[in-house]
């Protein structure tokens, strides 16, 4: 891991987090997962560091009683040199190692992608902010739970018109035209991105 290199963080990125059935529009959680996926894998291409935060399921793991993070979305699962943060309350700073390592990669942006907007999305945001620390969400790779009668792209919309206010947003366009396109990735228009 480089301390000068962009720092990718994927949250909450399990199965729980995709409505099955769902249908697969532009906006759906379906859709977002593939964009991460592809997302992912080209920041992996490109060296970039990658961190992991998972909450726990309430569901206790066969036979032995304890509470362990539900299954990572298809082809989102960690690498064994990616970090793994276990949050343990709505923010991903409720596993205290998040924030240190977060500190430690200051410097490049720190994008944040995944899943639980508004919930823990906007508590993991409001967090950084009362630490100092600059994470920058990519709206196209964020995905949302309906809430009442509210569908889920609806709440993932109104979660945007706060986080705009709380730091900064670039659109994905953007994260792989400045941060991806190397001499170093030329295979990033084969998967998909650019």
């Amino acid at each position: 891991m480089s301390r000068f290199l962009p720092t990718l963080v994927l949250l909450d990125c399990q199965r729980e987090s995709l409505d099955p059935g769902e249908a697969e529009d532009d906006g759906s959680n379906a859709a977002v997962a593939d964009r991460i996926r592809r997302l992912l894998t080209s920041a992996r291409l490109s060296g970039w560091n990658i961190l992991h935060c998972q909450y726990k399921s309430n569901r206790p793991a066969i036979n032995c009683g304890v509470s362990v993070p539900g299954a990572p979305i298809d082809g989102l699962a960690p690498l064994s040199r990616e970090a793994v943060f276990i949050r343990t309350g709505l923010s991903a700073y409720s596993d205290p190692d998040f924030g240190r390592m977060i500190r430690h990669y200051a410097g490049p942006p720190c994008f944040l992608v995944g899943f639980s907007a508004p919930f823990s999305l906007m508590a993991t945001m409001f967090d950084a902010v009362a630490r100092d620390q600059r994470l920058t969400v990519i709206p196209e790779a964020v995905g949302g739970r309906a809430v009442g009668p509210r569908s889920a792209s609806s709440v993932r919309d109104i979660s945007f018109d706060l986080i705009d206010r709380l730091s900064s947003t670039v659109l994905l366009d953007e994260v792989v035209a400045t941060w991806l396109r190397s001499p170093e990735t030329p295979t990033l228009k084969k998967i998909g991105i650019g």
